[in-house]
């Protein structure tokens, strides 16, 4: 019993269905229809327009929203996600995949299938190697830059079905300028049939939100082809959609193909993951929930090697669709697998009525679209705030105009990383003073009312110690020493913000004390982390320093300062309360944990330590309760 209990738990750590469909309400079922119901509807548009964009048959954007919703409905975290095929992924597979020698339409299909299943198992071994934390790396900055990037880089892609005008290739400046070198040979029909699609889309969408306008628009216009003579004026159609669910299959690729799509599989890899994951964790901050990052590395994973097998292409969280399902009230991840049923049973019976859709109507669904990647607000204020990650901003979305989809999400992932590495090498120091009346130190740049003791220099290091930042954190604190006025005499260093610290953070407090002592100055360290103290003792800097230069809060090591040097100040009258009112802090919290015959032995020591507080606020002529915490 115990056993088939112990495979209960462990499936339901890998198929979170199994968590949520045994308590799912009869309630949830009418919104969770209704959301699959209206995702249907707006699947089938953009899904073919998306295949377009990708350079695939129009049935292959189908194909990609039946199986990878459905499978993500089993192993998703999301309750609010819709997993399809993307404008973002589907530029990119175009891009990456224009680079090769393609034989004919069904080879690059399947080059296309084929590296949805290596995004599949690249994330899968991720998922092994609990690699979601990754994406906490990729900075915001990077993200809205790349966004406002794809969006500029995928609209300049429609322009051409939108004029009518064949050949636009390359890379959107090239794109740009072969459009404005023909718009002479621009075709009208098609030109004013793509704009009257995106006014319908953007007033119908303006009004009445919840109506499935991509599709409405597409029938209509399929009706407006069908009663005109459109197409013999030069009107391009998709033409006919083949029947059915293709079998499960592995692409027909050769060996020596897999190299070539690797960089690609990569690409698309990271791409889908950080378009999932900023979606799934923004809804679920939303509906109050969480979302597992590891756990979904393993539902992309099987959500994209689902595509793979079925004909389609890699697959990512959908931005509209997944604000669609939001915004419809969708409870479960049950929404989106009935959107994909429903996508199945369209493919099953009813492709016929697309054949005369046209492809300046899939232009405008997808120029309509991509509208939510433009981060303009976003771009204001970076510029506004933080002007570096405007600028970091401003590179990624170049990388992705300069470069294309492809090489831009390698260039956003090293900007990325260029910003992790700056910002952990800057050392970010504080110089305190003790708060009045309290046995706190502050920042005196923050809290100029604070007070210091002269020759005395207490530094906190407001970023954990590691082998990125021990230099710059060393030239600082001797920087502060060499600035301070009057001389110093003893450098107290605040270490609470270091966790642990590694062999060169070591090296690094070594060094400064060496520095320190060749000026006259001693080094004490207060608040040092656990393990920071046993491999400072492991490596004998402990007894370098003195152990007892090593004090567990930093009014301690203030007060031993003063008893060494007999400094007399302001402070020093206000030191001994302090560490009085610390010492019967930590007598009354042994108190409660110790039998009575000790409990009595402590608070004889407490009544005590009360007395003689009594006694100094009364020589010092303060009130009884001052600064008492």
């Amino acid at each position: 019993m115990s056993r088939i209990r112990g495979v209960g738990i462990g499936l339901r750590r890998y198929l979170p269905i199994l968590n949520w469909m045994p308590t799912y309400e009869r309630t949830w079922l009418r919104p969770d229809l209704l959301a699959g119901l209206t995702l249907a509807a707006f699947t089938i548009p953009e899904a073919i327009a998306y295949a377009e964009l990708a350079g695939l048959p129009p049935q292959a954007g189908l194909y990609a929203s039946i199986a990878p919703p459905l499978l993500y409905m089993l192993f998703g975290t999301s309750r609010q996600l819709v997993v399809g095929p993307t404008s973002a992924v589907s530029v990119l597979i175009a891009s990456g995949l224009a680079t090769l020698a393609i034989a004919s339409p069904e080879h690059y299909a399947a080059l296309a299938a084929a590296t949805a299943i290596m995004v599949g198992l690249i994330a899968l071994v991720s998922y092994a190697l609990r690699l979601g934390f990754l994406v906490n790396f990729i900075s915001e900055s990077v993200l809205v830059g790349f966004s406002t990037g794809a969006a500029l880089y995928i609209a300049s892609t429609q322009l051409g079905k939108m004029f009518g005008i064949a050949g636009s290739h390359g890379q959107f400046f090239e794109r740009i300028l072969h459009i404005a070198r023909h718009l002479g040979d621009a075709n009208l029909f098609a030109l004013w049939l793509g704009l009257a699609g995106i006014i319908v889309l953007v007033v119908g969408e303006h009004f009445l939100r919840r109506l499935p306008w991509a599709l409405i628009v597409v029938l209509g216009a399929i009706g407006v082809m069908s009663a005109t003579d459109l197409v013999q004026r030069g009107v391009h159609i998709i033409g006919e959609l083949p029947r059915g669910i293709p079998a499960l299959s592995f692409p027909p690729i050769a060996f020596s193909d897999v190299p070539d799509l690797l960089r690609t599989a990569v690409g698309a890899f990271v791409l889908s993951y950080l378009e999932g994951m900023s979606m799934a964790r923004a809804f679920a901050a939303k509906n109050k929930y969480r979302v597992d990052a590891n756990q979904e590395l393993l539902a992309l994973g099987f959500a994209s090697i689902g595509a793979g097998v079925t004909n389609a292409y890699p697959v990512a969280g959908s931005f509209s669709r997944s604000a669609l399902n939001d915004s419809l009230g969708a409870r479960t991840q049950l929404a989106s697998g009935i959107g994909g049923i429903l996508v199945a049973l369209v493919v099953l019976f009813f492709t016929e009525l697309f054949t005369n859709l046209p492809e300046p109507i899939l232009a405008s669904v997808v120029l309509v679209a991509v509208r939510g990647l433009f981060k303009v607000g976003a771009l204001r204020r970076l510029y506004r705030l933080r002007r570096v990650e405007f600028w970091t901003a401003i590179g990624a979305m170049a990388g992705v105009l300069v470069l294309g989809i492809l090489d831009g999400v390698v260039i956003g992932a090293l900007l990325s990383l260029l910003l992790v590495i700056g910002r952990a090498s800057q050392s970010r120091m504080s110089v305190l003073g003790k708060v009045p009346g309290q046995p706190q130190f502050t920042d005196i740049r923050q809290n100029p009312e604070n007070t210091t003791i002269p020759g005395l220099c207490i530094i906190r290091a407001d970023e954990g110690i590691f082998y990125a930042n021990t230099e710059s954190i060393r030239y600082e604190i001797l920087n502060i020493v060499g600035s301070t006025t009057p001389t110093v005499k003893t450098v107290i260093l605040d270490l609470e913000m270091t966790s642990d610290l590694d062999l060169s953070g070591v090296e690094m407090l070594e060094d400064l004390r060496k520095d320190l002592q060749e000026s006259g100055v001693q080094l004490r360290l207060s608040r040092v982390q656990r393990s920071a103290r046993v491999l400072l003792a492991r490596v004998g800097i402990s007894d370098k320093i003195g152990l007892d230069r090593f004090h567990p809060r930093t009014l301690f090591a203030v007060a031993a300062y003063l008893s060494e040097e007999g400094v007399k100040s302001a402070m020093s009258c206000d030191i001994l309360p302090d560490m009085i009112r610390c010492v019967q802090d930590l007598v009354s919290a042994r108190a409660e944990h110790v039998e009575a015959a000790d409990r009595d032995k402590l608070e004889t020591i407490s009544y005590r330590l009360e007395m003689i507080l009594e006694s100094i606020e009364q020589m010092n002529g303060s009130p009884r309760n001052s600064g008492r915490r």
